[in-house]
């Protein structure tokens, strides 16, 4: 039986915990040949590394043809580096140009945006990203007991057919609650619905029942946009409540939501395990 089939109820086990991920399938990624750490995709931008710096670039303009030579961080020929040096590469082509208000603002976004993919790539690795303020901070769906990109992919497969796009995280606010957010990609520049999910949650008295309910809501606000009525914004109204409900473990969910949530965020507070 399909873990969250709405039609049927299992007894949730003695230590409260599920297995929510039997019927997810592996899919064989095809090999991607990864590109030259010399020099940008289109050949035109070199790069050029230093191990002295570790939080700044570099660079000179008219090398190749009128193209700009980068100077990166040494760490960034790594591999998994390759997206961020091509927005080095678009980037020093936009800063040796002439500097109108246009291409500033291009700059400073592309800027911004290289910085993000470098503390996600930090990130992802399980390293700490570089501190910096007012960037945005790097999306860590992994915690400490649950791993929220294997709970996203088996409520999107179960309750919406696979056809959610958005990504989760672990929220960075100390507050109990879980919102739902629009974030622009670094790399792509494309604008996504980010989930953020209170990190209440990722507790070991947490059963995956009740972090999968809480993903589930979050989803219904991406799916069921809020309504206004009468000049007044409705966010859970009828069809969202309605919807709701049909997660198989909800009353379970709640229950814990409502007891045992405020104790976690307490204990976050201060600074105790939970």
């Amino acid at each position: 039986m399909n873990l969250f089939d709405v039609n049927e109820v299992q007894p949730i086990p003695p230590d409260g915990q599920m297995d929510l991920f039997g019927f997810i399938q592996k899919e064989n990624v095809p090999e991607v040949k990864m590109p030259s750490p010399d020099c940008s995709a289109n050949g035109l931008v070199h790069f050029k590394y230093s191990p002295l710096m570790k939080k700044s670039i570099r660079c000179k303009g008219g090398v190749l043809f009128g193209h700009p030579e980068v100077l990166l961080p040494a760490y960034m020929k790594a591999p998994e580096f390759a997206n961020a040096r091509e927005l080095a590469a678009e980037w020093a082509e936009h800063a040796i140009r002439r500097k109108t208000q246009k291409n500033k603002a291009i700059v400073k976004d592309l800027v911004n945006r290289f910085w993000q993919t470098v503390d996600q790539i930090f990130t992802d690795k399980g390293e700490t990203p570089l501190a910096s303020k007012g960037r945005l901070p790097p999306i860590r769906p992994r915690g400490v007991h649950h791993n929220l990109t294997d709970v996203l992919a088996a409520i999107n497969d179960t309750y919406f057919g696979g056809t959610l796009t958005c990504r989760i995280t672990w929220s960075n606010r100390v507050g109990g609650l879980s919102f739902h957010s629009i974030r622009k990609d670094p790399v792509t520049g494309e604008n996504f619905h980010l989930i953020s999910i209170s990190r209440g949650y990722d507790a070991a008295n947490c059963p995956l029942y009740a972090v999968a309910g809480v993903v589930y809501h979050e989803c219904l606000h991406i799916v069921i946009p809020v309504e206004v009525h009468d000049g007044r914004r409705v966010v859970h109204g009828r069809e969202f409540r309605q919807r709701e409900r049909r997660y198989i473990y909800y009353d379970e969910w709640i229950k814990w939501h409502k007891e045992v949530l405020p104790r976690n965020i307490r204990a976050m507070r201060h600074h105790k395990d939970i």
